[in-house]
C-alpha cells in the first residue's frame, strides 16, 4: 500500500511530507481510508491527481499543473519512512518544456505493479443504451480506470458488464430454483447480490437489476418496487451506481475470474463523490464502499461533513491555507461517535451556524452588547432593538435572542450592584 509521499516544491503544499499510516482498530472487514478535507484551492483534488499519475494515469496531474513551470521532484514510498528503511519506491520528477510534461525517473506505474486502482468522482453520467443481455466486456485499460470523468463509452461498458452478471447469476441460480441439489453460490450471485443490497444500505429502499421488455429488452432498475430505465433514475442513484457498481463490476471485470473482488487489494480514488446526494444517502455512502473493498485503500476528498461524521475507521488529512499562500495538513485519526456539528466547527473549520445576514446581525448585537455592559446606555437601547430585529427571523433566534437578553440584564444588574431575586421554593 501507499504509506508516504514527499515533494520538494509541489503546489499549493510547498514542501509535502504525507504519511499514510495503518488504521489502529480497525477489523479485517474494513477499507483502510484516508480522507482529506479543506477549502477551495487547499489542493485536495490536486493530490488525488497526484496519486493518479503514480498509479498510471498521468492526465489528471498534466490538467493541474498546466500552469506550472518549475520542476517539481516526488519520492512515492509504500514505508513510512522511506530515508531510513530499504524501499520499495519511486523517485520521479515532472518538468514542463515547450508546452508539454514528462515525467522522469522511476515510472511510477511500475511502482504500483498489477494492483488494480480506479478513480471516480460524483457525476451522474449512466444513460440508457441498447445493449445484448450477454456481451463482451474488454477489460478496461489502466488510464480509464484512473480517470475521474466517465464518457459514453464506459456507461456502455458497465451497463453491458451489469447485464453479464445478472444473466449469469439467473443461469447459475436456475438448478437450485428448480429443486436441484443446492451446489453452492456462484460468484456471479454473490456480486450481484452484495451490490444490490450495498445500494439498498445507501438508498434504505430495495434496489435490484432487471430486464424491462419482450422483445428489445432493457437493462432497468427495480427500486423501490418500481422499474425504472437509468434515465428516469434520480442523478444521485445513477451516480452511485456510476462509481460503486463500476468499481464492483469492473473490478470483477479486471481479475478475469481470477480473484474475488471484495477481497481482492485495490487502490481507489473518489472526489466529491458525495455529489447529487441528499444527507441521509451522504452519510451512508462511505461505511458502504469501505466494506465492499476490506482489503483496499481509499483516498476521499470531501466538502461533506456528512461523509466525513460517518468514518468512523481511517485517517483524516485537514488542509488548511496559512497566511503566506502555503498549504499545511493536520492528519488525526478519525473519531467514533463524533456529531456533524463537531465535524463542521473543529474539522471543517465553520464556526458560524447562521446565513450570512443573521450572522452580521448576531455579530453587531455582540458589539453593542459589550458597549451596554461598559454603562452606555443608548448602547442598551441599541441591543434591545437588534434583539427584536433578529429574533423576528426564525423561533430558533427567538429563543436565543431572549436568552441573550436575559443574561445582558443579570449582567447590567451585577454591575450596579443589584442583587439577583431568588424564587422562593416551593
Amino acid at each position: 500500500m501507499l504509506r508516504s509521499i514527499m515533494s520538494t516544491e509541489f503546489p499549493p503544499f510547498g514542501g509535502l511530507n504525507l504519511k499514510f499510516r495503518p488504521v489502529p482498530g480497525k477489523g479485517d472487514d474494513l477499507a483502510e481510508v484516508h480522507l482529506f478535507t479543506g477549502v477551495n484551492g487547499t489542493g485536495k483534488t490536486r493530490l488525488l491527481s497526484f496519486l493518479c499519475a503514480v498509479l498510471g494515469n498521468q492526465g489528471p496531474l498534466k490538467t493541474r499543473l498546466c500552469g506550472e513551470n518549475n520542476e517539481i521532484r516526488f519520492v512515492v514510498s509504500d514505508k513510512l519512512d522511506p530515508e531510513s528503511e530499504p524501499v520499495r519506491s519511486a523517485n520521479f520528477s515532472v518538468s514542463r518544456m515547450h508546452g508539454g510534461m514528462w515525467l522522469h525517473g522511476a515510472s511510477p506505474a511500475q511502482w504500483a505493479g498489477s494492483v488494480p486502482a480506479f478513480a471516480y468522482s460524483g457525476a451522474a453520467y449512466l444513460a440508457d443504451a441498447q445493449i445484448p443481455p450477454v456481451g463482451p466486456t474488454p477489460r478496461p485499460d489502466r488510464a480509464q480506470c484512473l480517470s475521474f470523468g466517465r464518457a459514453e463509452a464506459t456507461s456502455k461498458d458497465l451497463l453491458q458488464a451489469i447485464s453479464n452478471l445478472v444473466v449469469q447469476a439467473g443461469v447459475a441460480l436456475a438448478p437450485r430454483r428448480a429443486g436441484a441439489k443446492d451446489p453452492g453460490t456462484p460468484r456471479e450471485a454473490e456480486l450481484l447480490v452484495t451490490l444490490e443490497s450495498a445500494l439498498q444500505d445507501i438508498t434504505g429502499r430495495a434496489c435490484r437489476f432487471s430486464f424491462r421488455g419482450p422483445t428489445n429488452p432493457q437493462l432497468a432498475v427495480v427500486w423501490g418496487g418500481t422499474s425504472l430505465l437509468f434515465s428516469a433514475l434520480p442523478d444521485g442513484l445513477r451516480s452511485i451506481i456510476g462509481w460503486l457498481a463500476h468499481a464492483l463490476v469492473m473490478m470483477h471485470v479486471w481479475l478475469q475470474g481470477e480473484g474475488d473482488p471484495s477481497q481482492s487489494e485495490a487502490v481507489f480514488l473518489l472526489d466529491e463523490v458525495e455529489t447529487h446526494l441528499h444527507p441521509a444517502w451522504q452519510r451512508r455512502v462511505l461505511p458502504a464502499f469501505q466494506r465492499l473493498f476490506p482489503k483496499a485503500q481509499i483516498f476521499i476528498a470531501t466538502h461533506s461533513p456528512f461523509v466525513i461524521a460517518s468514518l468512523n475507521y481511517g485517517w483524516i488529512h485537514a488542509l488548511s491555507l496559512g497566511a503566506d499562500g502555503i498549504v499545511q495538513s493536520r492528519s488525526f485519526e478519525a473519531s467514533r461517535g463524533d456529531s456533524y456539528i463537531t465535524a463542521v466547527e473543529d474539522i471543517m473549520g465553520v464556526k458560524e451556524w447562521y446565513d450570512p445576514e443573521s450572522e452580521e446581525l448576531l455579530r453587531q448585537f455582540k458589539e453593542v452588547r459589550e458597549a451596554a455592559y461598559g454603562g452606555d446606555n443608548r448602547a442598551q437601547q441599541e441591543a434591545r432593538k437588534l434583539a427584536e430585529r433578529i429574533g423576528k427571523r426564525s423561533p430558533e433566534l427567538s429563543f436565543v435572542m431572549g436568552r441573550e437578553l436575559a443574561q445582558m440584564d443579570r449582567q447590567l444588574r451585577v454591575g450596579r450592584g443589584e442583587h439577583a431575586q431568588v424564587s422562593p421554593s416551593r
